[in-house]
């Protein structure tokens, strides 16, 4: 019975093939990973273009800390994100 568990819990931690990666650390830096490219981007929000949806980040005082092709931190006070597929 331990076994089954443990297989479940396993496979529920496989990432989602095609699905952005997001982390947040506390509410003042994420990090995506998956993204295609930024669509907006001013001090109270950034919106990121992913394979499947369009991720907005909202708060203030926004700031790209970093980007690359696949990847990008923002840093700020994120108040919100939002999906939209």
């Amino acid at each position: 019975m331990k076994d089954k568990q443990k297989e479940k819990r396993r496979a529920s931690a496989l990432p989602v093939l095609n699905e952005p990666c997001i982390e947040l650390s506390g509410n003042r830096e994420i990090l995506i990973e998956g993204g295609r490219g930024v669509l907006e981007y001013t001090d109270e929000a950034v919106r990121v273009n992913t394979d499947s949806m369009i991720l907005t980040v909202a708060g203030r005082g926004l700031n790209l800390k970093c980007i690359s092709d696949s990847a990008l931190i923002i840093s700020g006070f994120i108040t919100s994100l939002r999906f939209e597929a």
